[in-house]
């Protein structure tokens, strides 16, 4: 029995160890080693350890989503008390693994026949991994693809991704607990945790890897997909699960008509045409854009799906008489909406909304007060983990960040020619399908909890607007969209036929179908096309070269002095602070960005004391030059070149990027 046991124990924590030992002396074993303690172990653990009832692909998304929150808060926290480094990050690979340790020997059984996987039981995984491959695929054309000399960053990744990339390098490069590394100064108080998350699998390996967010994006795709199909198989059964992926992850509203209209036309042009239009009719992106280029909602939405399912399940458990099992899923839900909170905030509040809906309802309801207290399992793990987030995120209001600031709706400023017309037509053929799945009672018994989850994600933007940039309130459209996915797969899954039905009973189930499938996602395929169609460019070799040396050369955490630009190699590559990076990111996070807006205009075309005035006020140690501060500029590179108190560090063989060090 103990050999037994010890031989279990052997066979996973002994290879665990060996990877553990190895990353101190290999990158490569490094990042093996850090995908699977951010990817696996914590979430094993406690899934194993609680919810060993769950079937399978409910546990491997237990396993990812509980695993990248757990373990970027535990190198967080340990980060902020002895700091960032490759080190922490290995101390607390350590701690996981004596945790996994300590778990083996408390609960390893004796060897017993082991249940066979079949993959006719794994359609979801199977699913998933498929629209996980076709993300990939269009991100491996699009993030980071060197071509004729210079690196494409093209599609709906051109001002999102640079951004990211800044974070993700100036976090690796001493930039912790991190200031905003495009306002330098101020401490960041954005949602990073999801590039938080990829700067430690970079770190860990002790490299700079771009092509990481292909594969991460990628991997977090998988993950919305499953719980979409989890979600959807509960309320309904495995075709409504596929049915909702693909309604989840790429369906859309009704742009495409553009498209036709365009080939009409003759005017079809895959570069111009597109979903999408800021400002114009089609201003609802359609899921799966967000899916290539939003990180923080990349795992917003998985998560919010999975604690919405085990808060709803969890509610439902035992009939509400509070059984063990209910209450643990309604802790993992709050647990999963708690760990939520500085990977995506509005995500994790929408999860605690939907936890409102679900305990209002049960208080109106007549019941005893008994049933009512165990919805409360939720906040027990929900409050106490988004509490240090929540000071911090007030601290940050104190500083010019204003991530609470009220507004007039979302409409107001976005719906063009009514708002039937426009909610109609830019969120498509699935809300119809949705709208259908009302009359034909397809989500029954569940239908209060969908049909009341979709329309309050709906109303609220058209209630009031509280991001710093309204145009953020669309967010709460995608949260519409995962309710609006489940009622509609749902819908599709109750058009069937059958074993005795006519041969053309079949063909025309089968055809309508398909053709409410294909017409539901077609608008992705727009997405698709414009994306690998342009060719957009984010660095020259030349600025590559440039970011690199200043990687190398300059202090960490040293500013940079650069124009309002979005591509900078000094931060995107370098992992340096900029005084002001692109004024819509600072916009979008609450910073009021006016006055360093005029400060660098004033640095670059004033004369060499407004220059010295600015570095001094913003403590900004480097000046750069390269093609966007020559082309707003043109003489500012003869000025510095002439004052005796800027040092000319670095210049590229073209002359065209060149880098000052301010001597105080």
């Amino acid at each position: 029995m103990i050999s037994s046991k010890l031989k279990q124990i052997a066979q996973i924590a002994l290879p665990v160890f060996l990877l553990l030992i190895a990353s101190f002396f290999s990158p490569y074993a490094a990042l093996v080693s850090a995908l699977i303690f951010t990817l696996f172990v914590p979430g094993y653990i406690i899934v194993e350890f609680y919810f060993k009832a769950m079937n399978m692909q409910e546990k491997l998304l237990l396993y990812i989503l509980l695993s990248v929150m757990i373990s970027t808060h535990l190198i967080y926290f340990l980060s902020l008390a002895i700091g960032y480094s490759q080190h922490t990050i290995q101390i607390a690979f350590t701690v996981l693994f004596a945790f996994l340790l300590l778990f083996l020997l408390r609960n390893t059984k004796p060897e017993h026949p082991r249940r066979v996987l079949h993959l006719h039981s794994q359609k979801g995984v199977l699913l998933s991994t498929g629209i996980a491959l076709f993300a990939y695929f269009v991100l491996s054309k699009t993030v980071w693809v060197w071509h004729n000399s210079r690196i494409i960053l093209t599609g709906s990744n051109w001002q999102d991704t640079p951004m990211h990339y800044g974070i993700i390098e100036s976090i690796n490069n001493g930039n912790f607990p991190p200031q905003m590394p495009y306002f330098a100064g101020v401490d960041m108080t954005y949602h990073y945790f999801v590039d938080f998350h990829t700067a430690i699998l970079e770190k860990a390996c002790g490299a700079f890897l771009p092509r990481l967010i292909v594969f991460t994006n990628a991997f977090f795709v998988f993950l919305f997909a499953l719980s979409l199909y989890v979600f959807a198989s509960y309320l309904k059964n495995e075709r409504a699960g596929v049915y909702t992926v693909l309604l989840g992850t790429l369906g859309g509203g009704f742009s495409y008509l553009l498209f036709f209209y365009a080939l009409f036309t003759g005017q079809l042009e895959h570069s111009t045409n597109y979903a999408f239009e800021y400002g114009t009719f089609f201003t609802l992106p359609p899921i799966f854009d967000n899916l290539l280029q939003q990180r923080p909602q990349l795992l917003g939405l998985p998560t919010l799906t999975t604690s919405a399912y085990f808060l709803y399940r969890g509610s439902r458990s035992g009939l509400g008489t509070g059984t063990r099992d209910g209450k643990r899923e309604l802790a993992l839900a709050g647990l999963l909406a708690g760990l939520l909170f500085p990977f995506h905030m509005v995500a994790s509040i929408s999860a605690f909304l939907l936890f409102a809906l679900i305990y209002l309802k049960k208080i109106l309801s007549v019941r005893t007060q008994n049933n009512r207290i165990y919805e409360l399992y939720f906040l027990l793990f929900f409050l106490p983990l988004i509490t240090p987030y929540v000071i911090q995120m007030f601290a940050g209001i104190g500083q010019g960040s204003g991530f609470i600031d009220l507004k007039l709706p979302w409409a107001f400023y976005f719906v063009k020619n009514g708002p039937f017309l426009f909610y109609l037509a830019n969120l498509g053929l699935p809300f119809l399908l949705a709208i259908g799945s009302m009359y034909k009672k397809s989500v029954q018994p569940h239908g209060f909890f969908v049909y009341s989850w979709m329309f309050m994600m709906l109303a609220i933007p058209n209630l009031c607007s509280f991001t710093p940039n309204v145009w953020d309130m669309y967010k709460f459209f995608h949260y519409a969209w995962i309710p609006i996915s489940l009622a509609g797969g749902c819908f599709l899954a109750d058009i069937t036929f059958s074993s005795r039905s006519t041969r053309l009973r079949k063909l025309l189930v089968t055809a309508t179908i398909t053709l409410l499938l294909v017409f539901s996602i077609f608008t992705s395929v727009l997405v698709v096309t414009w994306n690998v169609s342009t060719c957009s460019s984010c660095a020259s070799a030349s600025e590559y070269e440039t970011g690199l040396w200043v990687r190398e050369n300059t202090p960490e955490r040293s500013v940079f002095l650069t124009w309002s630009s979005i591509h900078a190699p000094v931060s995107m590559i370098g992992g340096r602070l900029r005084v002001l990076g692109y004024t819509n990111w600072a916009y979008g996070h609450g910073h009021d960005f006016w006055e360093r807006k005029e400060d660098v205009v004033r640095a670059y075309k004033g004369n060499i004391s407004d220059t010295f005035a600015v570095l001094r006020k913003y403590d900004a140690s480097y000046v750069y030059v390269g093609k966007e501060e020559q082309k707003n500029a043109p003489e500012c590179l003869k000025k510095f070149e002439y004052c005796e108190q800027l040092e000319h560090v670095y210049e590229d063989p073209s002359g065209e990027y060149n880098i000052f060090q301010f001597r105080y």
